[in-house]
């Protein structure tokens, strides 16, 4: 009962009704309670709610206060705040909102009118709260891939690819397949829901693959020489009624005419055997198309010289479609850019020219593919069937190729001066807050990715080295640093709050 008149009170002085106020009895001697004319009760003691809560990284805790008087009466108070432990948990001083910075445990005391009272907070790893599908919503061509990704966000609000660890399921396999790695197969017209799960959360993504036909298939490289024993990964590139292409390498089906001379795996990794020539020949469905292996028992090894990239070498950025790139951005070249097609031009250092036309574009670009066969002319010093994630590595000089996708998952080095080339048949995909680093002489200006499929840098990544897209987009995530490295390819570029500089 005193309470409830004690609040009665406090309510009506605050609004400001006059006559209810002076009936309340407002102002007067602030040491007694003007209900009962007698002392106000003394604050006795403080406690903390809740006494021993906890929440996931990056998770948040509300705390109160709650004082008890003399008289038996208790309120939720205003208190002073703080943690023990802000590494772990930190608490807004006026509020009791504490926030998990760190896995631990803090202690979060509230201080009122002389009292303390306090309670801890644990603070558990970081949990997974949602999962997304990237692509959203492919077109997929029949007979051709494409590599699903799963990124998990989590309650500290980083994000990590999950990919390896999803299960996935097609609704519609008629339509369209995936394996258990996300690689997405279409089989025939229609539309697919592919859903993944991870870790009890699922999302997904539609796949669409449209009525075109295939009409014939290319085999690259036309001719390859390569020692006994050594490697060539050979490419299958379709093309279909509507004249639209897609990589369907993984799908064909390879046969060697002479494989005692040259045998050829499944993913179209061809192996010389003995010395000789044997030709190679992809087949998907009714179409069918070859490639001539020489096998040498002497073959002089090409030069460690860097990919020549000729006029293409003074362009930061070349997109030889169209060049998309958000305004009111903080883009910035430090190189010459290129494209037929802008929405926005991006921002450029002093002394470098943006080139929409003209001899100096188609230059590059033709440039472009004479560096691109140079690289792909180069024998693999090794050679992989399947997908590869980079991350975690450490990859001296040489040329590597991997006839699936190349992705990057955390920090790859690259150790020691010389020549790199990363070629996949697939697409060049890297994770958000990915890095490339650089040691012991590595410079960017030898490093090659040379992607048959689209490529996806992630946001805030830090990527080095010149990407060569021959006939596929590049997208640069967005706040991605290019810092020692170009973006070159006949398709379309896609910026958005960039640092490059060639």
């Amino acid at each position: 009962m005193k309470t409830l008149q004690r609040y009665t009170k406090t309510l009506l002085c605050s609004v400001g009704l006059l006559a209810a106020a002076l009936l309340a009895g407002c102002g007067g001697d602030q040491g007694r309670d003007p209900i009962l004319g007698l002392p106000a009760a003394a604050l006795v003691s403080l406690a903390v709610t809740p006494a021993a809560p906890s929440i996931a990284l990056g998770a948040s805790q509300q705390f109160n206060a709650s004082a008890t008087f003399a008289d038996g009466s208790t309120q939720v108070v205003a208190a002073a705040w703080s943690s023990a432990a802000p590494a772990v948990a930190t608490v807004a001083a006026t509020t009791g909102l504490a926030t998990g910075v760190g896995v631990g445990s803090a202690v979060v005391t509230a201080t009122y009118n002389g009292k303390t009272a306090a309670a801890t907070l644990t603070v558990t790893p970081a949990v997974l709260l949602s999962i997304a599908v990237t692509p959203q919503n492919p077109t997929v061509l029949i007979a051709a891939t494409r590599q699903l990704a799963v990124i998990g966000s989590y309650s500290d609000a980083t994000t990590h690819d999950l990919t390896a660890s999803s299960t996935f399921v097609s609704a519609t396999p008629a339509s369209a397949i995936v394996n258990s790695g996300g690689l997405v197969t279409a089989t025939a017209p229609g539309s697919a829901v592919v859903t993944a799960t991870s870790n009890g959360k699922s999302a997904s993504t539609t796949v669409t693959v449209p009525a075109a036909t295939l009409t014939s298939i290319a085999v690259t490289p036309a001719s390859s020489t390569v020692l006994i024993g050594g490697q060539q990964q050979f490419v299958a590139t379709a093309t279909y009624s509507d004249n639209s292409t897609a990589f369907v390498t993984g799908n064909a089906v390879w046969t060697s005419n002479s494989p005692s001379i040259g045998s050829v795996a499944a993913g179209g990794a061809a192996t010389g055997v003995a010395a000789g020539s044997a030709t190679i020949t992809a087949t998907v469905g009714a179409q069918s198309a070859s490639a001539t292996l020489t096998v040498s028992t002497v073959v002089a090894p090409p030069l460690a010289l860097p990919v020549p990239l000729g006029g293409a070498a003074n362009f930061a950025v070349l997109a030889g479609t169209s060049l998309t790139n958000n305004a009111g951005g903080t883009t910035l070249i430090q190189g010459d850019v290129g494209s037929p097609s802008q929405t926005t031009d991006p921002t450029l250092a002093a002394g470098f020219t943006n080139y929409k036309s003209g001899a100096i574009l188609a230059g590059a670009l033709a440039d472009l593919q004479t560096a691109i066969s140079n690289a792909n002319g180069r024998s693999c010093d090794v050679s992989f069937a399947g997908a590869i994630d980079l991350g975690g590595q450490t990859f001296a000089p040489g040329v590597y190729c991997y006839a699936g996708a190349i992705n990057i998952t955390g920090t790859v080095t690259l150790n020691g001066p010389g020549v790199y080339i990363f070629r996949t048949a697939l697409t060049l995909n890297s994770t958000a807050n990915s890095i490339v680093a650089l040691s012991n002489g590595a410079s960017a200006a030898n490093v090659s990715w040379l992607p048959v499929g689209p490529t996806t840098l992630g946001a805030n990544s830090v990527f080095k080295g010149t990407i060569l897209g021959q006939s596929a987009a590049i997208t640069v995530g967005d706040n991605t640093t290019l810092l020692n490295g170009r973006v070159l390819t006949a398709a379309a570029v896609t910026l958005r709050n960039n640092q490059i500089a060639k």
